[in-house]
């Protein structure tokens, strides 16, 4: 579970895209990667901006759509073709004047392993790889591409105690 000491630290989200923000299935149209984005995610996403967060992708691999979603979604960041996650998390530390424990971090395979070591809030989506419970603190219920975002956000929010604030324009 998300403590709301852990939780109170936070100040950015790391997110791996293939198998946390999408399902991890990869289909080619023509010459276009496709990729499907789950849309509770996205808006999850949007509310931990507003809440002040720093918001971004650390992805292995290179896509359009990647970008264009991060676009979409105003993202802080967008870190692609990344093959050593570890050096660039360290990059984004010291761009973003944080600390590791200041991070939260979303993976689903042994590559991001080595990040989820070292963040404040280490998470897994339901469906990761079951090496990642040796470094985890939570994992979600729901799959990659499926809503674990949108869980881990909602989690975090109300732990930070940001998400009444956040949904009073939804309430109206």
């Amino acid at each position: 579970m998300i403590s709301a000491d852990k939780a109170s630290r936070i100040k950015a989200v790391i997110l791996d895209i293939d198998g946390v923000l999408t399902d991890g299935r990869v289909g080619y149209g023509g010459n276009e990667l496709v990729k499907f984005f789950h849309y509770r995610d996205g808006h999850w996403l949007k509310l931990a901006l507003r809440a002040g967060l720093i918001v971004g992708l650390l992805s292995g691999r290179e896509s359009r759509a990647n970008r264009e979603r991060a676009t979409e979604l105003g993202l802080t960041f967008v870190r692609e073709n990344i093959h050593d996650k570890l050096v660039e998390f360290e990059k984004l530390l010291t761009e973003y004047n944080l600390t590791p424990e200041e991070c939260l971090y979303i993976g689903d395979d042994v590559i991001d392993m080595p990040v989820l070591s070292r963040v404040g809030i280490p998470v897994a989506v339901a469906d990761a790889v079951p090496e990642l419970d040796e470094v985890v603190i939570y994992r979600t219920t729901a799959p990659g591409g499926h809503g674990a975002v949108c869980e881990t956000m909602r989690l975090l929010l109300k732990a930070r105690g940001d998400l009444d604030g956040l949904l009073e324009r939804y309430r109206k």
